[in-house]
């Protein structure tokens, strides 16, 4: 008997739950490239 599909969940990340974070007060410490504009979090 075959299994049958399920969709799978999708989660929805909040800005403040991503490294470069919302972008306001400090300069993001995992910045990997000296040259990128610096991004704030």
């Amino acid at each position: 008997m075959k299994k049958e599909w399920k969709q799978p969940v999708l989660e929805v990340l909040n800005i403040n739950m991503t490294m470069a974070g919302p972008g306001h007060k400090y300069p993001d410490a995992a910045q990997p490239d000296p040259d990128d504009p610096v991004k704030y979090s």
